[in-house]
């Protein structure tokens, strides 16, 4: 089926498309992807998640906010601007995959699995909207980016492979299953609190919202508890890559994730003790986005395959240039 479609987009005759302008368009995906959490967030924290009352359109039978709806309709109507521009690209993507040279199955797969999740978030979107702001749903939504955040970070990173080849050492075994975990617990972590949200004062609204119903000092403190693991797991992994044999990305990455992690143990500590402001909240939902987005790409900086250099015969060998080959030093993502 894969094969059918290709061949008619080239009957198409649409243009060739360069892997440099193809990683632009994954950055880009990366970008706008962890834009629309914030977005979202912001929506959330100013109560205008009913700003826009209906969907797809806005209110009265208009698709942007007008008379009562102005103010927190602009904020909801300015959310679903953002949304659009990612359908856009998450479209974009698939067909400049299936126009690269050569082409590359897992791009075009990881690609498709944007569009797919784009369509999914709209509906999650809808749905939200048309009932009520229910908590399970809001989670749903933003879990939802994660995982796309998730697609896209794993497409930025390959296509990067792809246009920058490097010599590099092989990562040690277990130090890529610590990423592995780390990532899994950050995943926990933003699991957690999705729950502590949906169990506290900002339900995107009103009062009225219904809420989970947990104790949030409780969820909160769970909360909390696989937030310090997650700390002492990104401590471990900054001295381990500098213990260790590593890739210069693997090193940056943690240092990153360092500052992330350490900013947001801070935002969290401080919501606590100063009863959830708004502003706090909306920090700490911004560093949740780049805590993920950092996770995975230390995790793929130590999953990937090691290159090599192997001699071959024919030209290459003729003039002494060597050939790269690439060599699994652990299970690729």
């Amino acid at each position: 089926m894969g094969r059918r479609f290709g061949l008619r987009f080239q009957a198409m005759n649409l243009p060739q498309v360069s892997l440099q302008t193809f990683r632009r368009l994954t950055l880009l995906g990366v970008v706008l992807l962890g834009l629309i959490v914030v977005t979202g967030g912001v929506v959330r924290l100013t109560s205008s998640g009913l700003g826009c009352p209906t969907w797809p359109q806005c209110a009265d039978g208009s698709l942007v906010p007008h008379g009562r709806y102005a103010v927190h309709g602009a904020v909801e109507f300015g959310n679903r601007l953002v949304s659009a521009a990612v359908g856009v690209l998450m479209l974009v993507l698939p067909l400049a995959s299936l126009r690269l040279s050569p082409r590359r199955r897992d791009l075009t797969l990881l690609s498709l699995g944007l569009w797919v999740g784009f369509l999914g978030q709209a509906v999650l979107g809808g749905l939200t909207v048309l009932f009520k702001l229910n908590p399970g749903l809001v989670a749903g939504h933003f879990l939802l980016s994660m995982v796309l955040l998730l697609d896209v970070v794993v497409l930025d990173v390959r296509t990067a492979r792809l246009l920058h080849p490097s010599m590099r050492p092989a990562s040690p075994r277990w130090l890529a299953w610590l990423a592995r975990f780390l990532a899994l617990v950050a995943a926990v972590v933003l699991v957690l609190g999705t729950i502590a949200t949906g169990s506290g004062p900002h339900s995107g609204d009103s009062s009225d919202v219904v809420r989970f119903g947990f104790n949030v000092r409780d969820v909160a403190q769970v909360h909390a508890d696989a937030a310090m693991l997650l700390v002492g797991l990104v401590a471990a992994m900054a001295f381990a890559v500098r213990a260790q044999d590593v890739p210069g990305q693997a090193r940056r990455e943690s240092i990153w994730l360092v500052v992330t992690v350490v900013g947001q143990a801070g935002i969290g500590f401080a919501q606590y003790f100063l009863g959830v402001p708004v502003g706090l909240v909306g920090l700490h939902v911004a560093g949740a986005t780049l805590l993920w987005i950092f996770s995975l790409r230390l995790m793929l900086a130590l999953s990937a395959p090691r290159v090599v250099t192997v001699s071959l015969p024919g030209p290459a060998a003729q003039t002494g240039a060597p050939s790269p080959h690439r060599e699994p030093a652990s299970s690729p993502v």
